[in-house]
């Protein structure tokens, strides 16, 4: 049985896995990143556990998936959004050296894209946009049954495309990208808003109402799953409500939906996949947030005879390990 490792390295947790070659995770490790460590003590644990997994195990090769700029040939890390300490970090070479494998290292979603075209949804498929929706937006392209990664290693930026002029800022420097919409805490700050628009609209007509004998509007599921704290909302709560049919959260997929579609649109427009596929952990707002993103792309979309589907990740939290775990796959002539 052929074995390889891949690693899922984001900033609050780290994922390893042992893969044979029909996708199975035959062996894993979750353990906490600490972000605020060196690079290089973040790194020795990666190593550590690795092998402790391998133990007595022959492994073909190491692979790493991280959030940000990487330069995939030469395995650096030049910067992480999500490993603020993480700069100009020779990934490849600390790893190669630590666990004496060949190591190879790329970007997170590019990872996870990789992952869903070898074992999960993208089966089969020859073009394909994989997104990765979290705290910010990844995205890796499969083109002509090939990972995209472009001159410089970053192609599949999706996430810092521009929908908004003079949009929000973000963190890369500019305003408008489309991550600072439909990211996590974007969607939590939209349903917020909502609640607390619900909340003044029923105070301001209850007494009139009162007088009629009418009920009026009833306020959202999700104050009673919050207990009324704002703080304690996160795109759980909004995806438990939305099943259960609540309007507020239904809303707010819908709004982000429109909002993701409009920037998948513009890819697809681009690169004329016939596949996209939604994973990370935002996608687990299920089939009211595919809904929406297919109602948009769909509405806009035109071109004879077009083939395109849009679904949600098989493979959702391994998608990044099964990924990375075959990016030897890609430099063949290195392995």
């Amino acid at each position: 049985m052929s074995l390889s490792l891949g690693a899922d390295i984001g900033g609050t947790n780290i994922k390893i896995g042992l893969v044979d070659e029909n996708g199975k995770i035959v062996a894993r490790k979750r353990l906490p990143t600490d972000s605020e460590a060196s690079p290089g003590a973040v790194l020795e644990k990666v190593a550590r556990t690795a092998l402790k997994l391998i133990d007595t195990r022959s492994v073909r090769s190491f692979g790493v998936g991280i959030a940000g700029l990487v330069d995939p040939k030469d395995g650096f890390v030049f910067t992480s959004p999500n490993l603020p300490t993480w700069d100009r970090v020779p990934v490849k070479d600390i790893l190669a050296r630590l666990t004496r494998l060949p190591v190879f290292v790329a970007n997170d979603a590019n990872a996870v894209a990789l992952g869903e075209w070898r074992f999960g949804a993208a089966r089969g498929c020859v073009n394909v946009l994989c997104l990765t929706l979290g705290t910010g937006v990844g995205s890796g392209i499969i083109a002509e049954n090939r990972l995209l990664l472009g001159k410089n290693g970053y192609a599949g930026e999706l996430g810092h495309t521009v929908i908004f002029r003079n949009g929000a800022p973000c963190p890369c420097g500019n305003r408008g990208c489309l991550e600072r919409y439909v990211g996590a805490q974007a969607i939590v700050d939209r349903c917020r808003r909502l609640l607390r628009i619900q909340k003044r609209r029923i105070a301001a007509t209850r007494n009139q109402l009162t007088l009629f004998g009418d009920k009026g509007e009833q306020l959202s599921s999700l104050f009673d799953l919050i207990n009324y704290d704002y703080r304690r909302l996160t795109t759980r709560e909004i995806g438990l409500a939305a099943r259960q049919g609540d309007k507020i959260a239904l809303q707010t997929i819908e709004e982000t939906g429109y909002l993701l579609g409009l920037g998948i649109y513009n890819a697809v427009m681009t690169l004329d996949p016939e596949l996209i596929i939604l994973g990370g952990g935002v996608s687990r707002l299920g089939a009211p947030l595919l809904r929406a993103v297919q109602q948009m792309v769909n509405r806009h979309l035109y071109g004879y005879n077009r083939q395109l589907k849009i679904v949600l990740s098989r493979l959702v939290d391994d998608a990044g390990i099964l990924g990375a775990s075959q990016l030897f796959q890609l430099y063949p002539e290195e392995y």
